[in-house]
């Protein structure tokens, strides 16, 4: 990875962390120009993903959607279907689609971020606990109950197991 383009993401998460959005966004656009011209599909995916965080808090949800898009497509070459950065957008994706009030996409990819969790971590992993949880508030919000209660179960199942571990 380039140093112009690393030192650009610095300043860009910077900017984001104390709520420069619009410096924020300079920046991501930046490095995703440095990305293309470097010809590095791993930085141009990490940037485009960054850029698509900043419309999606700009409620620029069509822009953000298709650079999340971009970024998975990218990762899955890649990286193929099963790896976290994969869980991440697809993530990323049920999130925006939650905004959108896009419930059953979002639902869908809920799940294809929970099975991509299960199948690199296992079933029982604190890093399926963020998806679980944005998951169960999109179930609380269509009001479905006992989906709602399943997901809450294996929530406190890996939270259990988290801290018998540690």
């Amino acid at each position: 990875m380039n140093d112009k383009w690393k030192e650009v993401v610095e300043a860009g998460n910077l900017a984001f962390s104390a709520g420069r959005v619009s410096e924020a966004e300079v920046k991501f656009q930046e490095a995703v120009k440095l990305a293309e011209e470097m010809q590095d599909n791993t930085s141009l995916a990490l940037s485009l993903n960054n850029l698509a965080a900043i419309y999606h808090t700009q409620s620029k949800y069509k822009f953000a959607e298709e650079l999340y898009k971009k970024a998975l497509s990218i990762r899955e070459g890649l990286y193929g279907h099963e790896h976290p950065e994969i869980a991440l957008n697809l993530h990323n994706l049920a999130v925006l689609y939650s905004a959108r009030r896009m419930y059953p996409l979002a639902e869908e990819y809920y799940k294809k971020a929970i099975d991509v969790k299960e199948k690199v971590y296992g079933n029982i992993h604190v890093e399926l606990v963020s998806t679980y949880n944005y998951y169960a508030k999109l179930l609380k919000l269509l009001d479905r109950t006992k989906d709602l209660e399943l997901i809450e179960e294996k929530i406190v199942e890996i939270e259990k197991s988290s801290k018998q571990t540690t």
